[in-house]
């Protein structure tokens, strides 16, 4: 009985110890990223969802005119990109109407 008592304890111990040692969870400092969204909604409509806000845009209300010949969707969601690309943001997904967007906190 003794004996397996000593035996437990030191099997114990062993798994206290390999824990603490050998951690498989841990993984070399990671940057840690925010990440935003820019979604076309209109001739001149950009909805931004950031981290911390949202803004509704309206490019003619900031003076943007957007050329004539071009497809006021892609004109708009590049004009985002552009903006957001000055401020840190990388994209990272889009699709037709949206632009996913990330940048190391």
């Amino acid at each position: 009985m003794k004996g397996s008592t000593i035996i437990i304890v030191l099997l114990a111990g062993a798994l206290l110890l390999n824990r603490h040692i050998v951690n498989a969870q841990n993984k070399p400092d990671q940057p840690r990223y925010e990440y935003a969204t820019v979604k076309w909604d209109g001739p001149d409509r950009l909805f931004y969802n950031l981290p911390d806000k949202f803004d509704l845009v309206h490019l003619e209300k900031l003076g943007v005119k957007i050329p004539n010949d071009a497809q006021a969707e892609e004109w708009c969601l590049a004009y985002a990109a552009n903006k957001m690309a000055a401020d840190g943001w990388e994209p990272v997904n889009l699709d037709s109407r949206r632009i996913l967007l990330r940048r190391a906190k």
